[in-house]
């Protein structure tokens, strides 16, 4: 399985998804067609932080049926001074193996939310090594490879004139429902449950060449990536090139790929996506940069 894990860790690696229409400075391949299923921006903003509450959705599973009482311990009174963190403390629960824990997230989402497209995402397989995977490299400013083609959407980026002109907005509301998939789900609970589980992020990590690594590092930095996209005071305008599309802003040609993306995603869809981001690491006292 470590085996297989490496093999599959060095092609994600080099197989960077885009939206169906990239923005680069640099021409890639020619898109694919939309059945070969390309990358998607909400779905890896939506992996980045699924990836918590897929894994913290495991320990509320685990507790439900380890013993009775609330999913979040009711607060003790200080006795001296008041609390100084946000973080909630870890409830400590024997969990399953990490190879083995896709069936308990599956049965942990769906006590979470019954939204439909948190269920597609959990029809996939190694779900916490690709939320790890994917966490690490929104960090490193990429988009992540393509383990969720069930949540790209069946049209494609449009924008208003046949040579150039500004993003059509019909093309934002692809990400509506990814969003609000994300969005509903309580991000103070996200971070009570997740902290019952990090075990399991952090040896998904030390598998991916961090040994004795936090994984809140990681969190933090593709946190900090996404939150510094910037929001254009208007529609940004792109220029059709073959293949693919390029800003015709040069502040904007400039932002890291994964920022591009992020921006695709809409303005409205970008305000409730970093909102919940920002509330997470502020849940989890998660420094950003």
């Amino acid at each position: 399985m470590t085996a297989l894990w490496a093999g599959n860790r060095s092609q994600w690696q080099t197989a960077m998804a885009f939206d169906e229409q990239p923005l680069a400075r640099t021409p890639p391949p020619p898109p694919l067609d939309p059945a070969s299923g390309d990358g998607a921006p909400t779905r890896w903003i939506v992996l980045t932080a699924l990836g918590v509450v897929a894994v913290a959705g495991l320990g509320y599973w685990w507790m439900t049926r380890a013993q009775p009482g609330p999913l979040i311990p009711a607060p003790t009174v200080a006795t001296e001074g008041a609390l100084t963190t946000n973080r909630p403390q870890p409830q400590h629960w024997e969990l399953p193996a990490l190879d083995g824990s896709d069936s308990l997230f599956r049965d942990a989402v769906a006590a979470l939310s019954k939204h439909p497209q948190l269920a597609r995402v959990l029809a996939t397989s190694g779900l916490v090594r690709a939320a790890v995977l994917a966490v690490e490299q929104i960090g490193e400013g990429r988009t992540p490879a393509n383990p969720l083609q069930v949540l790209r959407p069946a049209s494609r980026l449009a924008i208003a004139g046949a040579e150039s002109g500004a993003i059509d907005p019909r093309s934002y509301a692809r990400w509506d429902a990814a969003t609000r998939a994300l969005v509903s789900i309580s991000p103070t609970d996200a971070a009570q449950l997740y902290v019952n589980v990090k075990p399991l992020f952090d040896a998904a990590y030390a598998d991916l060449g961090h040994p004795g690594g936090d994984f809140d590092a990681s969190i933090a930095r593709a946190i900090t990536m996404l939150v510094a996209t910037p929001e254009p005071a208007t529609t940004p305008e792109l220029l059709r090139r073959p293949g693919y599309f390029e800003h015709t802003d040069a502040t904007l040609r400039g932002l890291r790929p994964v920022q591009k993306q992020v921006l695709l995603t809409g303005p409205d869809n970008q305000r409730l996506l970093m909102i919940w981001l920002r509330q997470l690491a502020t849940a989890l006292d998660l420094p950003l940069g």
